[in-house]
């Protein structure tokens, strides 16, 4: 099967599931944080399917949906892997961390008091010697 567009959200299809329509049978195309933006793959869904994806345009995003065939849908959903999770407490802190991440050119997610980045333990240390806290963490990364 090869897909050319996202045809769906899957947050769509959970507003319409509370609104009383069936369940959906899902299967998922597990992909890492730099495979989101490309836009040629092949891949194999969890459920043993073969998928070519060639988008015409735009990338992909987690919750996508790829196809769909009555109630049974292909979704994209990220893998988890290992990032570094810096906690900032301060703006000095974040400053100090976005500064060493940002000399990596590391992409990066951002929440009030974090800052999440694949791992690499160069920057890791770096971060250390810095005096941030740092914790390596094996979880989904979608920057």
């Amino acid at each position: 099967m090869i897909v050319h567009q996202v045809v769906g959200k899957l947050a769509e299809l959970n507003l319409d599931h509370q609104q009383g329509n069936a369940d959906f049978t899902i299967e998922r195309v597990l992909l890492s944080w730099d495979e989101l933006p490309k836009r040629i793959l092949r891949k194999t869904t969890d459920g043993g399917r073969e998928i070519g994806i060639q988008l015409e345009h735009g990338h992909l995003h987690p919750g996508d949906i790829l196809h769909r065939e009555g109630q049974h849908i292909i979704i994209v959903a990220v893998k988890a892997e290992a990032v570094l999770v810096v906690s900032v407490d301060t703006m000095r802190n974040m400053g100090l961390a976005a500064h060493a991440i940002g000399n990596m050119h590391a992409p990066v997610e951002i929440t009030a008091d974090t800052i999440i980045t694949p791992y690499n333990s160069v920057l890791a240390a770096q971060l250390q010697k810095l005096g941030l806290a740092t914790q390596v963490e094996n979880r989904p990364f979608a920057p």
